[in-house]
């Protein structure tokens, strides 16, 4: 047995409550290697009295539960394995795993790895359990139910639709340029927004995540001058709070973007840095490197320094960007402001949600005090980082509700892209392998709130990653739109629009004929879908193997009253697929066309083919 690839850590996401009674158990081993695994788990509190007259208790055998558990996925180097402990009345629990292989059993402990035993010695030694001290209710992650419900929509308010075109503003021609740019303005604002809110509802979205709208020189707007002021070019807060009305009244949810991880320039605060130096009260609102030397570099041309040098940056900054200083959240100063920011818009005008900008370049320490303002105002708010890579050490209960999911994105972009140059390319195989890491890298309840993604305005758009091919586009929808999670999609996509890294926020085609209304359709049945059954939003996913040489998929979710299959065919050639024993002569629903079927020993694939069957549990 290889005891190198046996993995668990207590209070992770391979141990860790689910809720205020239950507790979830992961152990991962080599892949392949190992048969069974059980788990022994008890109170380590349960001690009896001997009965024989002396005040000797002894250990209570009898009150150890052994659970079987299941192997929950398979990744490219080891089998994941889970159980769940529940009714846990007093919240400790201690507990062991007995790992079976092809010719031996050990017990694995916390302390001792050992070979299997019946003696009571080794058995039910508690020194070599490991340990859940306790399951205390105020650490328990907890998320908004409305989460796992909603699919979102993400609007790039500066390029979704102009509202009030006649209203004199100096704005670009509507699609007049592909190419984004700082001071590039199509005169997209919020009254837009509001006109457009009965279609972001018929297209089947209840969530709206707006990229910022705070007053801003620029067109992304992440560099913010006034953070309690709507910039003028989108319109003014009356306006805006008529955009959350509107949008509540269609039970569609309003998410912010809050950009605190840095400033812009015109920032006061900022501004009586320049003008004060060290004698400003806000200098150590920020990370100033030398207070002797000249605070930015070059000159100022309409009140913004140029990019320069890395090596010349004075302070510390969004990426290199002089324009954009960052907040030092650790001074009182700066953190009072910032939480006042988060409160006001949830107090004033009721905002449901907050995505947070640059999340992972601000301390945990700044965001446990942000979620104890957020949720004392209003639990129901959903905290969303921006965090680019695994972020379990953010979700565990004090900070956010989840993250931008750009580990669902990534395998996803390598397996349906079609950019023959891109040397991260993977297939099927791959393909199944990261999915079930990314799966069994979070805990369960975690994994449901997650924002899933395919693309936005900080990545090329789905239809640029498959170079135009829109039957693949569907494949990567049908995905998104199955896999558990908060899944959210880019305001023009679902139409069919492209764009590469700089030029994904091109404005919104409203000219139905220029739109891909096939592509459309096709999404709003999903989403359709996906708000209507419970099977399509499930944590519970399985891979079902297929003997197939193809990039052919299939896999498995279920509720207690339906299992849901979902074929991928990601091949340009058609092809015949076997499927298991197991569906062969069953009977069910073809869910995109709502016909009755009966399966057969084999089905026929075209390119690029998919289906989504409904199977009742019996």
């Amino acid at each position: 047995m290889i005891f190198s690839s046996i993995i668990h850590e207590p209070k992770s996401a391979l141990s860790y409550a689910y809720d205020e009674n239950t507790l979830h158990l992961r152990l991962k081993t080599a892949k392949g290697e190992v048969k069974e695994v059980k788990v022994l788990a008890v109170d380590p509190f349960n001690w009896i009295p001997r009965g024989d007259g002396t005040p000797i208790y002894d250990f209570d055998k009898s009150s150890v539960i052994q659970i079987t558990m299941e192997k929950e996925q398979v990744t490219a180097t080891h089998d994941c394995w889970f159980a769940e402990i529940p009714d846990i009345k007093w919240k400790r629990t201690k507990y062991c795993f007995i790992v079976t292989g092809e010719t031996e059993t050990y017990i694995i402990g916390s302390r001792y790895w050992i070979p299997y035993k019946e003696a009571d010695s080794v058995l039910y030694n508690l020194g070599n359990y490991y340990n859940y001290p306790y399951i205390n209710e105020e650490d328990l992650y907890k998320a908004p139910d409305w989460v796992a419900d909603t699919v979102w929509y993400q609007v790039f308010p500066e390029r979704f639709c102009n509202g009030t075109p006649e209203d004199g503003r100096d704005v670009l021609p509507w699609g007049s340029d592909a190419q984004d740019g700082y001071h590039k303005k199509f005169g997209g604002n919020l009254e837009g927004i509001i006109e457009k809110l009965d279609y972001i509802k018929e297209s089947g979205f209840n969530g709206i995540y707006l990229n910022p709208i705070f007053e801003s020189p620029s067109s992304h707007k992440y560099d913010t001058t006034d953070y309690f002021k709507i910039d003028p070019e989108f319109g003014d807060n009356d306006i805006f709070g008529r955009l959350v009305e509107e949008a509540h009244k269609r039970g569609i949810k309003v998410m912010l973007d809050a950009v605190f991880n840095h400033c812009g320039f015109y920032h006061p605060f900022w501004q009586d840095v320049l003008k004060n130096g060290v004698h400003s009260r806000y200098f150590d609102c920020f990370y100033i490197l030398d207070p002797e030397k000249p605070l930015y570099s070059g000159e100022l041309i309409d009140g913004l320094p140029a990019e320069c040098p890395k090596e010349l940056l004075n302070y510390r900054t969004f990426a290199y960007a002089q324009t954009m200083p960052k907040w030092n959240t650790g001074n009182p100063i700066a953190r009072e402001y910032l939480l006042k920011v988060a409160a006001y818009w949830i107090e004033e005008y009721h905002i449901d949600g907050w995505r947070l900008d640059v999340s992972n370049e601000i301390s945990h320490d700044f965001w446990r005090a942000f979620r104890k303002t957020v949720k004392s105002i209003d639990p129901e708010v959903y905290i969303l980082g921006e965090n680019w890579d695994n972020s379990y050490p953010w979700l565990q209960g004090d900070q956010f509700d989840g993250v931008m999911n750009y580990e669902f994105s990534t395998p996803v972009w390598n397996f349906f892209g079609t950019d023959k140059g891109n040397e991260m390319k993977i297939h099927g195989e791959e393909f199944k392998a990261a999915v079930s890491r990314l799966l069994a890298d979070y805990p369960r309840h975690i994994t449901k709130n997650l924002f899933n993604l395919l693309d936005s305005h900080d990545t090329e758009r789905i239809l640029q990653v498959v170079q135009g091919n829109q039957d693949i586009v569907k494949l990567a929808y049908v995905f998104l739109l199955t896999f558990p999670g908060s899944p959210c999609i880019y305001y023009g996509s679902e139409i069919g629009m492209g764009g590469g890294e700089h030029s994904n926020r091109q404005c919104m085609i409203w000219d139905e004929s220029r739109q891909n209304r096939d592509l459309y359709n096709v999404i709003r049945k999903l989403v359709g879908l996906r708000k209507e059954k419970e099977s399509f939003r499930t944590e519970n996913f399985q891979w079902i193997d297929l003997n197939t040489s193809m990039d052919t998929l299939l896999y498995k979710k279920t509720t207690p009253e339906e299992s849901l299959y979902v074929l991928l065919h990601n091949e340009e050639s058609p092809g015949v697929l076997d499927l298991p024993e197991d569906l062969q002569g069953t009977a069910g629903i073809d869910l995109m066309t709502g016909n009755r079927i009966q399966l057969e020993k084999s089905i026929a694939l075209t390119s690029y083919d998919y289906r989504l069957f409904s199977l009742e549990n019996k």
